[in-house]
Formats: structure tokens, C-alpha cells, sequence
């Protein structure tokens, strides 16, 4: 988890009219790294648009852009279009009750994510730790999140799935399906050049020492569904889209409850990064738990060519082998869209 402290703020924007407040607000960061305020962010802001905007509220944080991201997703089906949401009074207070919860737990799991970070770092000693009740309280709760993460992740698959077999059949009837496009990139032929020049590329070949890190939770594919006693509502959800990607054709509505869906998944997410920084922690420089996880971190040294260090050195012959590549373009489910404001708005 990204450990980067800053500011939550929370802006609102005035009706021209009266001055009160409209119900779309902007869910933002500020790093700390930033060195400036909320309320400067907010006057950036200001710049462009036609109403004036209220820093309504400001939360500082020690896992910022984690907070940001789990608001964005658990809130998606408020969102009007990049970080504004549409959040009237009452939904405005559920979105800032939940955040100074979110960072009430990031302060009381701190040493844990700290350690858990610092140790990403740190080369396991291949020795094993007995395990005690605590611990395997804390990886059965962790296999019945990921369970549910793995279910949450195949309902997203089938909505996905049904709602491009709409667009496939209507291609100008979607605004759910968005294009990203990629700027073209230069790339090298390692390979074809050093095939040609053997000598030149052993000459700019160089140690480079690689990192190998890997956590793996034990019994996760055996582990039992607990979603329909632990989370019902979840449950319940799930059910109703096995009947809604068999019979539905209406692409708004798959596209409601992609975002309803991912909604369910932003807790989660953040629960398992909790739980997963607490086992790392408790693992330490270990390199398993034993029946709980397992935590390999080694490094490897292996020669690569430098390719820096040759286009520097040699640009025509660097740019004989490099070869641009053509503008990536993929359509993706728009995670945005989940609230349409009135045409007069």
C-alpha cells in the first residue's frame, strides 16, 4: 500500500443564483510532497469554472492516494464524470464519515503497513514461524475477502462480457464503453542486435541485480464460499447479476450494476491490504508462516544490455534496431457515468 501522507479535501461548488451549495462535489489530494494547501488547490480549480467553488472539507491522511482510490470506487455509482461525484447533503456526510474511518484504520494499522513496507525490502531468511490463534484467525478472515474478491471479479468479467456483446450489436449506442489511447512508443530489438553485433552488445552488457518477491496465501483455491453468511449483501447482488447477463439487454443497467459491483469491492480491497500488511508484518524476515502464507524475497544478479549506455554511445547503431510502435487503442467499462445529471442541470 502506498504509505504517502497529504490531504483528502473535499470541494463544492456554489449556485450562481443564491449561493447555495449544488450537490456536486470533487473528491481530491493534496501529497504532502506537493508543499502547498487545499484551499491553493482549490483556487487552481477555480480556474475554468463558471461557478465558485468551497473547500468543504479537508482530512489529512497517511495513505492519501490509497483513500482517494477506494473513495473513487466505493462511491462509483455517485460519480459524474472524473472526481466529481453527485452527493447531496446526506450522501455528502456518508462519503467524508467513511473516509475518516478509512483513515482512523490506516492510523491504527501504521506500524503494521509500515513494516509490512519496510520488509518488501528485506531478503527472507528461509526459516518458518509457528503460527498463533491470532494468526490463523487473521488468514481464515483473508481467505474469505479474497473468496469474495475472486467472486466480485468474475461478476465483473460477465457484465464486461454482456455489455461489448451490446455494443458489438448497437456500436453508437454506449456511452459506458470509453476509448484510451496510448502515444506511440520507440522500442529496441535486443535480440536482433545482438545477434548481429555479438562483440558491441557483450561490450555493453552489464550485472543487474533483480528482485524476486512473491506472497502466497495458503488454501486459498480450497477455501470455502462464506459470502452468503458473512456478506449477504453481496450475496444478493451476485445472484441478481447471473440473472441480469442471462435475460438483460439494457446496457445502463448492466452498466449500474458493474458500478453497484464495484462499489461492493472497494471495502474489500481495502480490508485485504489490511490484512495482508498485518500477516507481512507478523512474518517479518521469515519466509512463511507455516499452514499461512508463504513470503520469498530474494535477489538474483543476471546480465542485461545496456541500452542507455549504447545510445549514448553509438545513436545510429542504437537507432538501426529501434522500431516505434504503432498508437495503442483499447475500450474499457467507463467507471464513471453512475449518476446522469438532468439535461437543465
Amino acid at each position: 500500500m502506498n504509505l504517502n501522507r497529504g490531504h483528502l479535501y473535499f470541494l463544492g461548488e456554489e449556485n450562481t443564483q443564491d449561493g447555495t451549495l449544488t450537490p456536486l462535489v470533487k473528491i481530491g489530494i493534496i501529497r504532502e510532497s506537493e508543499k502547498r494547501t487545499s484551499e491553493k488547490r482549490a483556487q487552481e480549480h477555480q480556474t475554468g469554472n463558471p461557478r465558485r467553488l468551497r473547500l468543504l472539507h479537508d482530512l489529512p491522511s497517511p495513505t492519501v492516494e490509497r483513500i482517494e482510490t477506494l473513495l473513487h470506487t466505493q462511491f462509483a455509482p455517485r460519480r459524474v464524470g472524473g472526481e466529481w461525484f453527485y452527493l447531496p447533503e446526506a450522501e455528502l456526510l456518508e462519503v467524508v464519515e467513511s473516509a475518516k474511518a478509512r483513515i482512523d484504520e490506516a492510523r491504527t494499522n501504521a506500524s503494521d503497513l509500515g513494516a509490512a513496507q519496510r520488509l518488501e525490502k528485506a531478503m527472507s531468511n528461509g526459516k518458518s514461524l509457528d503460527p498463533d490463534e491470532s494468526l490463523n484467525n487473521l488468514h481464515l478472515r483473508l481467505l474469505d475477502v479474497r473468496k469474495q474478491l475472486s467472486e466480485i471479479k468474475e461478476a465483473e468479467k460477465r457484465l464486461e462480457a454482456a455489455i461489448r456483446q451490446i455494443q458489438s450489436e448497437v456500436p453508437d449506442l454506449l456511452r459506458c464503453i470509453v476509448e484510451r489511447s496510448q502515444q506511440p512508443r520507440r522500442s529496441f530489438d535486443e535480440s536482433a542486435f545482438s545477434s548481429a553485433h555479438p562483440g558491441i552488445a557483450a561490450e555493453f552488457t552489464v550485472e543487474k541485480t533483480k528482485s524476486k518477491k512473491r506472497f502466497i496465501l495458503n488454501g486459498t483455491r480450497s477455501h470455502p464460499s462464506t459470502t452468503a453468511t458473512d456478506n449477504p449483501g453481496l450475496h444478493a447482488h451476485l445472484g441478481a447479476i447471473d440473472e441480469l447477463t442471462t435475460t438483460g439487454r439494457d446496457a445502463e443497467v448492466l452498466h449500474g450494476s458493474f458500478l453497484a459491483t464495484l462499489a461492493l469491492r472497494g471495502p474489500l480491497d481495502w480490508e485485504r491490504d489490511l490484512l495482508q500488511a498485518q500477516l507481512k508484518a507478523a512474518c517479518g524476515e521469515n519466509e512463511r508462516i507455516t499452514d499461512v502464507c508463504t513470503w520469498v524475497r530474494t535477489t538474483t544478479t543476471v546480465p542485461v544490455l545496456d541500452t542507455e549506455a549504447l545510445k549514448t554511445s553509438q545513436p545510429d547503431l542504437y537507432e538501426q534496431y529501434s522500431r516505434e510502435e504503432a498508437a495503442a487503442t483499447t475500450f474499457v467499462i467507463a467507471r464513471d457515468l453512475g449518476y446522469r445529471l438532468p439535461d437543465n442541470f
